[in-house]
């Protein structure tokens, strides 16, 4: 018999039996009989072949694109569908099509290959996840199902319900810090281009309406059901799994020491997570490029001193743990253009690729997460001027002690406060002091052994051996493309190294390389003791083949630097050359004005009274008051300017066991005043 119905009614109502699919709901039609329409509208004669081949394509397409859920899944839900399927697949179509084989590998299969379940044997209410298409009252998408019944009522028999929530999404593990405090899950997910990926996501995201979590998600690939999107929290705690593995919340050495924990892997046989709130991480540590092309930029280090120490304090990082050092690094010193930037970059390849390289134009509190982030690497901050000068000296203090500011919660108590271990490569234009001088601070001692002042400039820019290049410009060019191209391998090869040499004393290593460095003070002890630190991991890389240097390269270019150190720096210990400085400064400044002759008692100070001064044949001799001394001492305690002063043996005379003199003053009776003689030759900090 021919058919009745024209194209135009067989398209209305081939829209309208999907729509009633889709919200049954409110037109309280049984499931059964909207199928029985929707499959006899479709139902061509044998009079009009083509159609019916048209008519089946169409009806193929419209099962592809099921959007959000797909029409059979959303006619279990008993919500109303948010619009017309059909509608939906017009605009949506190509991008799905260019996905399916990715996302999809079973969608076009048979019924027959399709897993077949009922919903007496889910034993709901219950989630499923499943990878592949199945069939649950209908032809579903892989992903997470949410299963149940409704009440019903007496109206309405109970209904089976069927809600996607998202794409395949596992739940793996429990996760926990070893010690007992944070707390998460191990998930497992496929992304949009078929990708598993693995993330172990803190708990404290489920917080309120998980709205972070699921904009994590969403960026690493998931697709989640917008309608359903709710019931994602729901599923990710509706079972606690067995399984318990170990999450580092900061990049590292763990505690037992057998791995190291990188943002996108693990480096060694530990099985240990990193669960961070955030699958990316814009400047972490990563690989990129081919090891054999770094290796053969590193060989070209060679006879570079600047360089060969910059790699060298790069690897250090990965060796803190393991000789129970602090932070701290380098700040290479030179005029501009002379490839400073460039040796920061080689330094930062060990690691990472060009977002590794930060910069200095930061907030402290800023750096604080990103040094966190790199803990047991290095932190590369180029151009020191574009730090606010107010806030070096603290960044430097923070930097090297590796703890950030402690922080109150909404409730009053103090919130967790990060915590790292790194070396330091920084470059600028000017020093450390120079730079807090113009903050109106002055550079304390601390400081100035946390991060080296070094002069980068050497006979060609910062380079002395060109190779085969023309010029310094030609060499510099070929690094910073060369590094950005390969980069990541030398760090992760380093640790596995180190890894491998497990019953090693790295602290008697340590201990013989130090002897090598001499030095004169405690300070520059300690400036000693990080370029021994720094040859250390040069040597260690040159035996592991990491790099092809000469046997002690690394610790001659190490020495190399140290003195260079030394000579920019100055003999003597930094508080002592900045309180005397501090006092010339003062004397240099009010001595005419502040002073008065002690022969003669006419003579009135134009300003407020400092103390009076006496004329010998040896030169002039102040008599400091007390309190004009705290102010000439700067920053310091008073006695500790004392000490300075007397090491200086700028106190020339005294009363004994005291390092003031009861002196006469006439018309003034006697005061405590210390007898300050200064040298001609200061040695300015």
């Amino acid at each position: 018999m021919p058919s009745v119905i024209d194209d135009s009614t067989r398209d209305f109502f081939t829209t309208y039996a999907d729509d009633i699919m889709a919200a049954d709901v409110h037109l309280n039609i049984e499931v059964e009989e909207v199928r029985k329409l929707h499959k006899n509208i479709n139902k061509d004669t044998p009079n009009n072949p083509q159609k019916t081949k048209q008519n089946k394509k169409s009806q193929s397409k419209l099962e592809k694109t099921e959007g959000t859920g797909g029409t059979e899944g959303t006619a279990y839900s008993g919500e109303a569908s948010s619009g017309s399927p059909i509608g939906n697949t017009e605009r949506t179509k190509g991008t799905i099509i260019n996905l399916d084989d990715a996302v999809d590998p079973l969608q076009d299969a048979e019924d027959s290959q399709i897993e077949r379940l009922s919903f007496d044997e889910l034993g709901i209410p219950c989630f499923i996840v499943k990878d592949d298409w199945f069939d649950l009252g209908g032809k579903r998408k892989p992903g997470v199902w949410w299963c149940y019944e409704t009440a019903g009522s007496r109206d309405k028999s109970p209904a089976q319900v069927v809600l996607r929530i998202c794409s395949p999404l596992y739940v793996d593990g429990v996760t926990n810090t070893e010690n007992g405090h944070f707390f998460g899950r191990l998930l497992r997910f496929r992304d949009t281009l078929g990708k598993w990926r693995k993330w172990a996501m803190p708990m404290e995201l489920l917080r309120g309406a998980g709205d972070e979590l699921r904009g994590e998600l969403l960026a690493a690939g998931v697709e989640i059901d917008q309608r359903n999107r709710a019931r994602l929290s729901e599923y990710l705690q509706w079972n606690t799994p067995k399984k318990v593995v170990t999450a580092a919340t900061r990049t590292g050495w763990t505690s037992k020491g057998g791995a190291f924990v990188l943002h996108n892997r693990i480096v060694g046989n530990e099985e240990v997570y990193f669960q961070s709130e955030s699958l990316a991480a814009d400047g972490a540590a990563r690989s990129g490029g081919d090891y054999r092309q770094w290796q053969s930029i590193a060989a070209l280090c060679a006879g570079n001193p600047v360089l060969i120490v910059s790699i060298c304090t790069s690897l250090a990082g990965a060796l803190l743990v393991k000789v129970h050092r602090d932070s701290g690094g380098i700040h290479w010193v030179g005029d501009s253009s002379i490839g400073k930037t460039t040796a920061l970059c080689v330094g930062a390849s060990v690691w990472g690729g060009d977002d590794f390289k930060r910069t200095w134009r930061a907030t402290s509190n800023g750096l604080e997460g990103v040094a966190a982030l790199l803990s047991d690497t290095c932190l590369c901050l180029d151009e020191i001027n574009e730090a606010d000068p107010r806030e070096v000296g603290a960044i430097v203090y923070s930097l090297g002690n590796g703890t950030g500011k402690t922080r109150a919660t909404r409730i009053g108590s103090a919130r967790g406060v990060h915590r790292w271990r790194l070396s330091l490569l920084s470059t600028g234009e000017r020093s450390i002091t120079a730079m807090m001088q113009e903050g109106g601070k002055q550079a304390k001692a601390g400081q100035l052994v946390r991060l080296l002042n070094i002069p980068a400039a050497r006979k060609f820019g910062v380079f002395d051996d060109l190779h085969h290049f023309v010029d310094g410009r030609e060499m510099a060019d070929y690094f910073k493309t060369e590094c950005a191209k390969h980069y990541g391998h030398a760090g992760v090869k380093f640790i596995e190294y180190i890894i491998n040499q497990d019953n090693d004393d790295f602290g008697a290593t340590l201990a013989a390389i130090e002897q090598q460095f001499t030095h004169s003070d405690t300070q520059a002890a300690r400036a000693a003791s990080r370029f021994a630190l720094y040859a250390m991991a040069g040597e260690l890389a040159i035996e592991a083949g990491i790099v092809s240097w000469k046997q002690c390269s690394a610790l001659e270019a190490c020495k190399q630097m140290f003195t260079e150190w030394q000579t920019m720096r100055g003999t003597g210990a930094t508080e002592h050359k900045q309180i005397l400085q501090s006092v010339g400064d003062y004397l240099l400044k009010n001595g005419d004005t502040k002073f008065t002759d002690k022969g003669n008692p006419d003579d009135k100070p134009r300003a407020d009274r400092a103390g009076w001064y006496l004329d010998k044949p040896g030169g002039r001799i102040y008599l400091f008051s007390s309190a004009a001394l705290k102010e000439a001492g700067g920053n310091y305690d008073i006695n500790r300017v004392l000490d300075a002063l007397d090491s200086a043996s700028w106190i020339v005379e005294r009363d004994y066991g005291k390092r003031s003199k009861k002196t006469a003053i006439t018309g003034g009776g006697k005061h405590s005043l210390y007898w300050i003689q200064p040298s001609e030759e200061v040695d300015h900090a």
